[in-house]
């Protein structure tokens, strides 16, 4: 199967959760513009992922979808089919991505809560229980603030099998996820994300004149072997367009017309290879 052409959403929003989300999960990325996001979430990411998953052992991941709520010191958010990334058992007690002041509560296997101080939360989708999100929901403290909800990707061109490394990297501007009733917010499906990512792919490569071709590829596994690759000519090299495998999901909370506080949802989408 062709890396290029896998579907997409390989998304909202856990690296190993919900039964036990390992490996690397593939898709490939879209956009233009510019975001400091990247900078800020390039500071979380840390790799601590020890005993993770046997948590939701009685759940029927078959046939019940995951929900988690965060909760931050002004407003709750709950995401359906998501779940948390990079958390792990300490002494009984899960903690998320190492940092022992954030604990997650997981007695509700339906709905699990993470209670953080954190600005950005990294998340998964429940594969099992498909790929979208649906609708997110704001929880607020104070029932007169009002929440936007917009959402990015990151788009790269990358040399071919790593060599070069990452030519040029960029997000798209934040688009806003329409309301409803201030505080529910319909993020999009899988097709709708992977139509604004097609679109974006062609905007880059419009904006860099690049060339389309194909390429041999030696796959990941290789019990695969080699495969045709689309990609495109830059800089005199093969490179690769990647589909984007996370969706950054930006919550702004106002009071009055002041925006008040800035909260980021970052969820891997990709599906396992």
């Amino acid at each position: 199967m062709k890396y290029f052409t896998k579907l997409i959403v390989s998304i909202a929003l856990l690296a190993e959760v919900s039964s036990c989300h390992s490996g690397s999960k593939k898709i490939k990325a879209d956009t233009t513009g510019k975001t400091s996001i990247v900078n800020a979430v390039n500071k979380q990411t840390d790799s601590t992922s020890n005993n993770c998953c046997f948590a939701d052992d009685n759940r029927d991941t078959l046939t019940q979808a995951l929900i988690t709520k965060v909760i931050f010191p002004n407003f709750s958010v709950k995401i359906n089919n998501s779940t948390f990334e990079g958390y792990r058992d300490d002494n009984n007690t899960f903690i998320y991505r190492g940092d022992k002041s954030d604990k997650i509560d997981v007695g509700n296997y339906r709905m699990w809560t993470l209670t953080t101080q954190k600005d950005t939360i990294h998340l998964n989708t429940d594969d099992n229980s498909g790929l979208d999100i649906g609708t997110t929901e704001i929880l607020p403290d104070n029932p007169s603030d009002k929440f936007e909800i917009s959402y990015s990707f990151e788009l790269s061109i990358d040399a071919e099998s790593g060599k070069g490394g990452v030519l040029w990297k960029n997000m798209i501007p934040y688009k806003e996820i329409k309301d409803s009733l201030n505080y529910y917010f319909n993020v999009p499906d899988q097709n709708g994300i992977y139509d604004v990512i097609s679109s974006k792919i062609k905007e880059v490569k419009k904006k860099f004149n690049l060339k389309d071709t194909t390429f041999k590829k030696e796959a990941d596994n290789s019990d695969y072997g080699t495969y045709t690759e689309d990609g495109v000519i830059y800089k005199n090299q093969l490179c690769e367009i990647p589909y984007a495998d996370i969706i950054y999901l930006k919550i702004d909370r106002f009071i009055g017309a002041n925006l008040a506080e800035t909260k980021y949802l970052i969820i891997n989408f990709s599906i396992d290879d």
